[in-house]
């Protein structure tokens, strides 16, 4: 299982180090992180990234409007990237905290189990972001990385996943990993929804409750995508990301022990 990084002012920040793949190995610890955004993080926390983690890429899935509202604060010789990764679609967006009004407009038309679930199946497929991810893994070096979104829940979700299983972890592990978000979520969740409890009437505060969850639906409904599409995950890695065996090796071989 990954642990979690202690930093009092990020949010879902955790190493996937320590997860098992399917062959015996596992991730190597201080070379992959997921996250949410770090637009609270201190001087004392930045410090502590550059220095002691030495995080060096920072691959952020946002789109402009979040970035505007909520600016990473960089740390010392970060390399930071900014690849939206919201499916180019005007129904669904993971923009989690853009005005949750907004969102609310939107969930008119579709249920939010609904809205999830359409968002989840599009994720995965001919998205920019996670061709990006996959030439940073290839060619870093093994230098640190962090993956992250607002929360670090669902584009963010997918983005570990494809790492996950081109690492050779099984669905069981990818899914165990994704609803660990679920449990470290809850009080970030709920300060973020009381923010905006007196705008929303109960029933769209329900909804957003409802968008704020990691549930295995969710993932389920990507994977589930990706076999109806290329029948194995495999083909999907290969095909969409050109993550092939030769390429899988080769990032199996920085990122396992």
């Amino acid at each position: 299982m990954a642990s979690i990084v202690p930093i009092k002012n990020g949010v879902n920040f955790r190493d996937l180090g320590g997860i098992k793949t399917m062959d015996g190995r596992k991730i190597r610890s201080g070379l992959l992180y997921r996250s949410g955004e770090f637009s609270r993080i201190t001087d004392d926390e930045q410090a502590f990234l550059s220095n002691e983690l030495k995080i060096h890429y920072i691959l952020d899935y946002r789109d402009q409007d979040e970035l505007a509202r909520f600016p990473d604060n960089l740390w010392h010789n970060a390399n930071y990237i900014n690849v939206p990764a919201n499916p180019l679609n005007d129904t669904v967006t993971a923009s989690l905290t853009t005005e949750l009004e907004t969102t609310s407009l939107t969930l008119k038309q579709k249920s939010p189990y609904d809205f999830m679930i359409t968002l989840y199946q599009l994720l995965p497929f001919n998205n920019a972001a996670y061709r990006q991810l996959v030439s940073i893994l290839l060619n870093s070096e093994g230098q640190p990385l962090v993956q992250h979104c607002a929360v670090g829940k669902d584009r963010t979700g997918i983005g570990v996943a494809l790492v996950l299983f081109a690492l050779g972890v099984s669905e069981e592990e990818v899914m165990q990993d994704y609803l660990l978000t679920e449990q470290l979520l809850h009080d970030f969740r709920e300060e973020i929804l009381n923010q905006y409890k007196s705008k929303l009437t109960p029933e769209d505060f329900e909804k957003q409750k409802m968008i704020f969850a990691a549930k295995k639906e969710y993932l389920t409904a990507a994977i589930t995508a990706i076999k109806q599409r290329y029948n194995t995950i495999d083909n999907w890695l290969a095909q969409e990301y050109q993550l092939d065996n030769n390429n899988r090796k080769t990032l199996q071989n920085i990122y396992l022990i």
